[in-house]
């Protein structure tokens, strides 16, 4: 690995010890001998603010080392600012911590040496983010503060007042007024407001300046660019079967030059997540990677992909140089193939027997031939039907049902006397194909109406000159099949037993096995990402993504 990959992670963790060092040094004791021997030769007010100052640089400095991790040229502007304050500061108020000078000056001299290591643009900000600094600011003014008259001044103050006074002096002080905390004499009193009154113009100032300097937000994809996508994902049967899920109000896009193919993304916790494949003409492919790649470098952000296929992920692979991660398959019906009949297909012949024998039934139509008054009743139902969970999905479902804007949806509805109890919901996938985005039926239901409602999907297909419909993802497929062969060696039947553990929680196996009740084929999905390293925080950004899902599949709610 060369210096310049390493020296920004070394160097941000440099300064959250220099700011450890610096606020620890400062509170840990009370500095009872130096501070009388620098009062001598300075002001109080110049050795209490330098106090409160060097406490409150120690904790701005501790913040900064998450921006100078991620190469942001902001903090190293901030840090190089901050740390000079900070030296000063320790020399105003005691020439005897020879330590915190040596150390804030040695990563001062470093931070210059590989300046050219911090390039990154700040992060485009929302309009809440002047707001969150100010609490974190406040936050940590607050305690530099309550450091600054309980350690500086607990000799000076009268009486024994109780962590609320001093609390309470603190944040009176902020904004001018005198609090209950008394001290010895006039001169330690002003010195204190001074102190506090100078934090308090902090506290307004650095949030000001963010909300006056803030980047621009990340563009989310508006209509124009939505139409763009679809007309692109229908353009030829090679689309991938993800690609109209790349039409997410919340994902953003980078296109080609020509805008003849793209990528949806989404920016979470410093990575830069690609949904599925790239959209669009495949000889334009490496371009858009290429293009995604530089917006990547130039915040800094780490760029990985959720759900590639094998063909995408080669394109990623070779433009890109990732690594790849198998996280299951998805399940495709060809639907020519497709029927009920044979022994492999018992289980689903029972249940839909017993299904019908109680009375339900399905149909498929397209959304747009639906009745209103049906669409709107599937609408409520949808929502009805989460039973308070919160949508979720990122890379294999839409944010979005039954909308005007997408006509070309299609809907299975399973009906019981009269009332609708079950529906399934498909986006296009290139023509004539259908992709699942979300399957969701009344509590209560009787449990084949899931394979009712799939078989007369796939009936409805036959019929109307439909190829292949994706179903539901399933994780970790490969494990479970690879942990029931004879050959299966303790290690991969151990990892099948853990995930078995999380299926509880999560439906891993059921849904696998669930899915392979219809026969299908199985299209493996990939996570790429640059480095091992990098693998647990793209993960945990994929997690986000995809807001915790319960069940660790996208296309099915």
């Amino acid at each position: 690995m060369k210096v310049g990959d390493i020296a920004p992670k070394a160097i941000g963790r440099l300064t959250y010890l220099v700011g450890l060092l610096e606020v620890s040094s400062n509170v840990l004791h009370r500095f009872k001998t130096p501070v009388h021997h620098v009062n001598h030769y300075l002001p109080v007010i110049v050795s209490s603010t330098a106090f409160a100052t060097s406490v409150f640089t120690g904790i701005i400095t501790i913040l900064l080392g998450r921006g100078l991790i991620r190469r942001k040229r902001r903090a190293w502007v901030l840090a190089l600012i901050v740390l000079s304050v900070n030296i000063a500061s320790e020399v105003l108020h005691n020439h005897f911590q020879v330590v915190q000078i040596l150390t804030g000056s040695s990563l001062l001299v470093i931070l210059i040496i590989f300046r050219s290591q911090f390039y990154a643009v700040s992060d485009p900000a929302t309009r809440f983010q002047p707001l969150v600094s100010f609490i974190i600011i406040i936050g940590a003014i607050v305690s530099v503060g309550v450091f600054t008259i309980y350690f500086r001044h607990g000799a000076e103050v009268v009486g024994n007042p109780s962590v609320g006074d001093i609390f309470l002096t603190v944040i009176e002080g902020l904004v001018g007024i005198r609090g209950p905390v008394e001290f010895i004499n006039q001169r330690i009193t002003d010195t204190v407001s001074f102190s506090l009154g100078a934090l308090g113009i902090f506290s307004l100032i650095i949030p000001l300046l963010l909300f006056f300097r803030r980047v621009k937000p990340i563009t989310r994809m508006d209509s124009e660019e939505q139409l763009q996508v679809k007309k692109l994902v229908d353009h030829d049967d090679d689309q991938d079967s993800l690609g109209y899920f790349a039409t997410r109000g919340d994902k953003s896009v980078i296109w080609t030059n020509n805008r003849k193919a793209g990528i949806a993304y989404r920016v979470e916790a410093g990575v830069m997540l690609a949904s599925g494949d790239p959209f669009g003409e495949f000889s334009l492919w490496p371009e858009a990677i290429e293009n995604f790649l530089n917006v990547a470098k130039l915040h800094a952000w780490t760029p990985a992909v959720m759900g590639a296929s094998s063909r995408g992920g080669e394109v990623w692979v070779e433009v890109a140089g990732m690594l790849a991660i198998d996280i299951g398959d998805e399940a495709i019906i060809n639907v020519k193939d497709f029927t009920i009949e044979g022994r492999a297909m018992g289980n689903v012949r029972h249940m839909i027997n017993q299904t019908t024998r109680k009375g339900y039934s399905a149909y498929t139509s397209k959304w747009s031939d639906l009745d209103s008054s049906i669409r709107s009743e599937l609408r409520t139902l949808a929502k009805t039907w989460r039973y308070g969970t919160p949508e979720r999905g990122f890379s294999m479902s839409m944010d979005r049902f039954g909308e005007d804007s997408d006509p070309d949806t299609y809907v299975t509805i399973a009906m019981n006397e009269g009332r609708i109890v079950g529906l399934l919901y498909f986006v296009p996938w290139s023509g004539k194909r259908l992709s699942l985005d979300r399957m969701q039926r009344e509590r209560g239901s009787h449990a084949g109406v899931n394979e009712l409602m799939i078989v007369r999907t796939a009936q409805f297909a036959q019929e109307n000159g439909i190829s292949h419909i994706s179903l539901n993802f399933a994780a970790f497929r490969s494990l479970f099949e690879r942990a029931e062969k004879i050959s299966a060696g303790p290690v991969t039947r151990g990892m099948r037993n853990l995930i078995r553990l999380f299926s509880n929680w999560f439906q891993v196996e059921s849904l696998y096995r669930f899915n392979a009740k219809f026969q299908p084929e199985w299209q493996t999905r990939f996570v790429l990402y640059p480095r091992a390293s990098d693998l647990i925080r793209v993960a945990r950004a994929a997690l986000k993504a995809e807001r915790f899902i319960s069940s660790f599949r996208s296309k099915s709610v």
